[in-house]
């Protein structure tokens, strides 16, 4: 089956769908390095081939742009280029150039829509196999179509499976023969074999049987047993021997004629075919709540929000949502960083800030004077003051006052304050450049990112619009610390 299709231009991906887990991340990015020099050196119109893990990469240049299919290992060679050619073919066609594919959103679903029409011409199989009686026709009518059915020679009937929009074809087994040579050729190049076993009637032999059919021919499928009327089986020790002999198997223990069967053997199917399942409901509300943390500046509960948008992204293959969501990460996580040396830079400063005023922790009495006379000797005067030792030079001390009056004026007339040039915050065009202007104005110096910085700490501290006020109050304080 069809599982991915990625195309680069100029060796970069500008194009990701996924039908079926294929490759993730890390994996897909190994891939793309090491398939860089088949990107530049390849012959144009070549197709080249290479299994990988539990897939087939099929991948094919043309112009700048480079095509890669990756496809299950029972798919065979022939089929899958015939479909990477018409892929190209379609591309180039609904496509000139690169602006055209960047700003056309209907031609592109115009392209996804028909690279679904191609995986259906893969005919991906499922094949139900197991003993007569076992309830293979029951679940071959419970999975597919049945008016869309075609017969298969005088051996089988096929039908089609809808999962996710896939298209796959179902096959059962018409002939009332556990040991026909038919059976060879039913479960050659089936995507799923599903041997159907009854659980209150089956036989060892047979068994055994359909399991090494299974295992020379069809070694390259996916495999599960459906354990079926377990409803029939009353004793233990009957059941606890058939599954001691499929133990080492993917299983499912079920009642095909339950009415809750159909939803658990579709759930199973789709588990053991990795199929890209839908994103989660609530995908859209975790998107617009990472960007609600983003915009209030709240940047740890962002980067923790966009990190479990990655998770999910990956979990499910959506190529175009984990480029967007890791660079968010990669951002908010710079930003976070940045404000973690700012707030170090601020404590340490903190630390040889000058002491407070010392208070005192006792009250001072102070005692009248009296006037009577001491009945007390008087200690010993050994020097008295005289009137013009304290004498005031009020002279002296006029021209001091004015003198200081004159270089305070001076210093006005010299030096402007860049926050007077504005009546209101709203008049600032940039509170960044506003906030370096008026420290440098008053002998400091700080960069033009640390203070935007500054101005987001303040921000987030008051939660509230800013004011001229706030930006002084900022700069002495950001003064204050310099000092020291």
């Amino acid at each position: 089956m069809l599982r991915q299709i990625h195309i680069l231009y100029k060796n970069q991906r500008i194009f990701s769908h996924t039908f079926a887990l294929a490759l993730g991340t890390e994996e897909l990015n190994t891939l793309l390095d090491t398939l860089e020099s088949n990107v530049t050196m390849s012959m144009p119109g070549k197709i080249n081939h290479r299994p990988i893990s539990e897939n087939q990469v099929f991948h094919k240049g043309s112009g700048d742009f480079y095509f890669i299919l990756i496809v299950d290992l029972i798919d065979k060679i022939d089929f899958v280029e015939d479909i990477l050619n018409k892929i190209i073919s379609k591309f180039e066609g609904l496509f000139q150039d690169l602006n055209t594919f960047n700003e056309s959103d209907s031609l592109k679903k115009e392209f996804i829509s028909y690279i679904y029409e191609l995986q259906s011409e893969l005919h991906s199989k499922i094949a139900i196999i197991g003993p007569i009686n076992a309830g293979k026709t029951i679940l071959y009518k419970m999975l597919t179509n049945e008016t869309k059915e075609r017969s298969i020679m005088n051996f089988a009937k096929s039908s089609t499976l809808s999962l996710y929009d896939l298209t796959f074809d179902v096959w059962d087994f018409q002939l009332k023969d556990n040991f026909a040579l038919l059976w060879q050729k039913f479960i050659t190049g089936s995507d799923l074999i599903i041997l159907v076993v009854d659980a209150s009637k089956y036989n060892l032999k047979i068994l055994n049987h359909f399991l090494s059919l299974t295992t020379k021919y069809g070694k390259l499928s996916k495999f599960l047993i459906l354990i079926n009327k377990i409803d029939l089986v009353d004793d233990t020790e009957d059941i606890k021997e058939l599954k001691k002999e499929v133990d080492k198997f993917d299983t499912l223990e079920i009642s095909l004629l339950n009415s809750s069967a159909k939803e658990k053997i579709f759930k199973t199917i789709t588990k053991k075919l990795r199929i890209k399942e839908k994103l989660p409901n609530n995908f859209e509300e975790l998107i617009e709540e990472a960007k609600r943390f983003e915009n209030q500046r709240n940047l740890a509960k962002a980067l923790a929000s966009y990190k479990q948008l990655v998770r999910i992204a990956n979990k499910y293959q959506y190529f175009s949502y984990i480029n967007e969501f890791e660079e968010k990460v990669r951002k908010l996580d710079e930003r976070l960083k940045e404000r973690s040396r700012i707030r170090k830079r601020m404590e340490q400063k903190k630390k040889f800030a000058p002491p407070k005023k010392i208070k005192f922790k006792k009250n001072v009495n102070v005692k009248s004077l009296n006037t009577k006379k001491a009945t007390t000797p008087k200690p010993e005067v050994r020097s008295r003051l005289k009137p013009s030792d304290i004498k005031i030079d009020l002279t002296a001390l006029q021209n001091t006052q004015k003198r200081i009056s004159e270089l305070s004026n001076k210093r006005n007339e010299t030096e402007s304050n860049p926050e007077e040039q504005y009546d209101s915050i709203d008049e600032v065009p940039d509170l960044s450049v506003l906030l370096q202007e008026m420290i440098e104005s008053r002998g400091s110096g700080l960069s033009l990112k640390l203070c935007s910085q500054y101005i987001e700490e303040m921000l987030d501290s008051i939660n509230r619009k800013l004011n001229i006020d706030d930006l002084k109050v900022a700069v002495e304080h950001f003064i204050q610390l310099e000092k020291y």
